[in-house]
């Protein structure tokens, strides 16, 4: 105001301030709220937040009514070393825990996970002693925002929130057990993934009896995100799974007569119908890929033929067709061929394939490109095989999936005395790259 010789009143009118409120913080008497910094920000011609770290520490005691708006704001301009700030100075007063939840809350929903991820964090931190709800629903939160490709990261955030998923309000507790079961089953801990899936179905099974038990008197039904049924039979699903990871494709196919059988669902409304459905369809496929697991190979046809209409289980299908083809040594050129498209475009995107969680897939798509590879190395045709084998190579090393790393280093020094200049260029490239990563790539 001095240097642009501007007057209170004159600044109070470009800036859009009442002159009394700015009057009153210009001297000392009045604290200054986060939407008048703003303004005062923007008149000045400066960018947003400028000021941002010198309002952390305006006052001695934050004020929430300050203090709230301004964690908010610094969220949506991506100010997180003030949240960090800011969130330290208060997360030690008992008052503030509850406030500072909802904030993270809020902000979870909004999808502003990073800022979010911040407050769980110190919540965390100043409770860790503690055994109360919040806590462990702070640790869910931190386990599911802090999920990504990096495998070791995902598996030592499941080692850090296991303890407390039984602490969750039981609303919540049958979703953690989902988001456990798809991490544990990219990490490949299938002991661990079956011990869930049999919670989640006893858990889901005791709520759904108790919210349709209409002849004795009961407390009021825990609805948690998702339809009650819905975790059932996604809990068969896993068992099912499991089991045909473990080659015992009988015991698949019971669980999956189990989440076939929808006869016992109440439930009829169109949302339902769609989640019926869906379980439907993965409950065919997956009938016609454990049928031809145990040898059965005049289904690859009617197999294709289905999995044609429904591009998102596509995928997913050729991973278990090509174990297959390696198994029993059975001819699948036309159909890689005919769907070479989605597996270059996966590897180029990424993208989650249907309902199918990235984190959950990668690990499996990784592991179809060494299959694929293998598949054309034992047809004699090296050059495609150690592509695919390379691609292999290159993707797990990105989610650091280093059990497919050893395999796919062991299959090239194998063939290496086959491989073309540009192939042997290209895996010495990733060799060194790899080296100087300090990841495993030796048996």
């Amino acid at each position: 105001m001095k240097k642009e010789k501007l007057s209170i009143s004159s600044f109070a009118n470009i800036s859009g301030i009442n002159s009394g409120t700015l009057s009153r913080f210009l001297n000392g008497n009045q604290p200054l709220s986060i939407s008048s910094l703003d303004l005062i920000t923007k008149a000045m011609n400066l960018e947003e937040g400028f000021f941002y770290p010198l309002y952390i520490n305006e006052e001695s005691t934050p004020n929430w009514r300050r203090l709230g708006p301004f964690i908010r704001r610094c969220a949506e301009l991506g100010k997180l070393h003030c949240i960090d700030q800011a969130v330290g100075l208060t997360v030690e007063n008992p008052t503030y825990s509850s406030l500072l939840f909802d904030s993270a809350e809020a902000l979870f929903h909004k999808g502003n996970l990073e800022a979010a991820l911040i407050i769980y964090k110190k919540i965390a931190e100043s409770e860790k002693h503690q055994h109360a709800e919040r806590l462990a629903l702070c640790q869910y939160r931190i386990f599911t925002c802090s999920l990504n490709s990096d495998q070791e990261n995902n598996l030592n955030h499941t080692i850090q929130f296991e303890p407390y998923v039984k602490r969750l309000p039981e609303s919540v507790q049958l979703d953690a057990i989902k988001d456990l079961t798809n991490t544990l089953v990219s990490l490949r801990k299938g002991n661990r993934v079956k011990y869930y899936a049999q919670e989640m179905g006893r858990i889901s099974r005791m709520l759904y009896a108790q919210k349709h038990n209409h002849k004795k008197p009961h407390r009021k039904p825990i609805e948690p995100a998702k339809p009650l049924f819905g975790y059932i039979l996604y809990s068969d699903l896993m068992l099912s799974s499991i089991a045909a990871e473990n080659d015992d494709y009988d015991q698949a196919l019971y669980y999956l007569s189990c989440y076939e059988d929808q006869s016992w669902i109440v439930e009829s409304d169109e949302a339902s119908e769609r989640t019926k459905e869906q379980f439907r369809i993965w409950a065919r496929c997956n009938r016609y890929l454990y049928e031809l697991m145990k040898g059965n190979i005049d289904l690859l046809e009617p197999y294709i033929e289905y999995i044609s209409t429904r591009e998102n289980e596509i995928l997913r299908a050729l991973f278990g067709i090509i174990q297959a083809a390696n198994m029993y040594h059975f001819e699948i050129d036309e159909y890689l061929e005919k769907f070479e498209y989605m597996i270059k475009d996966y590897l180029k995107q990424r993208e989650p394939v249907g309902t199918y969680k990235k984190k959950v897939i990668d690990d499996r798509f990784a592991k179809f490109l060494t299959d694929v590879g293998m598949y054309y190395i034992r047809k004699g045709n090296i050059h495609k095989g150690s592509k695919y084998i390379l691609d292999s190579l290159e993707f797990s090393y990105t989610i650091n999936f280093e059990i497919n790393i050893v395999r796919c280093c062991t299959t090239m020094e194998h063939i290496q005395s086959m491989l073309n200049h540009d192939d042997l260029q290209r895996y010495a490239a990733i060799r060194n790259q790899l080296k100087v990563s300090g990841v495993l790539i030796h048996p």
